[in-house]
């Protein structure tokens, strides 16, 4: 019983470092007027995926220092972060009101967001994940981020001096991270205690417990950006969010340590979010984008999956 509390406290605790961060970032980013879809895809998603980064290279950490297998953590975490944000989320968000999305992004980061998850299940084909094929997720993110900010022309938004709020703001930040690199130490360590001594694979404890929880940062903000009329900021969030998911924490745990990919996930749960990610882009192309009925299905294929999950699919 003190394990589960332990892991309940470190998924609390990633939660609100993460809200820290997001805080201090929505404020730069409104200071320096960037869009809303811009601020979602390049800012949020890295602030609420936080959680994922740190878990990921903590539990790599643990693969070298400790010999300690964590590959199962680190991928599912990966697939499970990004299935419950676009079905879960997203679907919990619709039910609100209806979304929309650009054209130009529909096009520009849907291709990347499936593209995302085709080339982790191309580089694992083969039952891992190398080193170089870390560094190759990463520079694809890499590559694709800084095309966002060619975009928004950040160098001419950025001009502004900084003022006393902005300092605050970063501050915001700096203890944000700190909370969110103690809590997720707590949160793997209690993942590789479950998986260990209950037997339970790494791989659900990954996807169904810390994927789940990890998602609550992007449950929080886009349930208040809607709110706030911010729908733009939501979408934006939850789109690049399982971009960032599916190449950074991967690529970076892989890049510290080879990972081990199981099969199962490639033709079934990475399958399963690849066609996924395709019905949701499906919904967005609709001219009057993503309304209740395709939310409440979201969150059926959420459940559904959860439920294939739990009995051992």
């Amino acid at each position: 019983m003190q394990e589960v509390f332990l892991i309940f406290f470190g998924l609390i605790g990633l939660w609100l470092g993460t809200e820290l961060v997001i805080k201090g970032a929505v404020n730069i980013a409104e200071y320096y007027k960037l869009s809303q879809v811009f601020v979602g895809l390049a800012i949020l998603s890295i602030g609420t995926d936080l959680p994922e980064i740190v878990i990921a290279i903590n539990a790599s950490l643990h693969n070298v220092i400790g010999n300690t297998e964590t590959s199962g953590i680190i991928i599912g975490n990966a697939i499970g972060s990004s299935f419950s944000q676009i079905s879960l989320v997203l679907g919990s968000v619709g039910l609100l009101g209806y979304l929309t999305l650009k054209k130009r992004h529909l096009y520009e980061d849907g291709i990347m967001l499936l593209g995302s998850v085709l080339l982790v299940m191309l580089l694992g084909f083969d039952g891992k994940i190398n080193r170089v094929d870390g560094i190759v997720l990463i520079v694809v993110y890499l590559i694709y981020y800084f095309r966002l900010f060619h975009q928004e022309r950040i160098g001419k938004k950025i001009k502004k001096r900084f003022s006393k709020h902005i300092r605050k703001d970063i501050l915001f930040l700096i203890i944000g991270i700190i909370i969110v690199i103690f809590a997720s130490e707590l949160v793997v360590d209690k993942a590789i205690y479950f998986a260990e001594n209950f037997g339970i694979k790494q791989s659900f404890v990954g996807i169904i417990i810390i994927g789940l929880g990890t998602s609550l940062p992007e449950l929080a903000l886009a349930l208040n950006a809607v709110r706030k009329k911010a729908k733009g900021l939501s979408v934006g969030n939850l789109i690049g969010s399982n971009i960032f998911d599916m190449l950074i924490p991967v690529g970076m745990g892989a890049s510290i340590s080879e990972l081990k990919i199981e099969k199962s996930l490639i033709f079934f749960d990475l399958l399963f979010l690849l066609f996924l990610s395709f019905i949701v882009l499906i919904f967005f192309y609709k001219k009057k984008g993503l309304q209740k009925i395709e939310a409440i299905l979201l969150i059926g294929i959420f459940v559904l999956y959860a439920s294939l999950k739990i009995f051992g699919v």
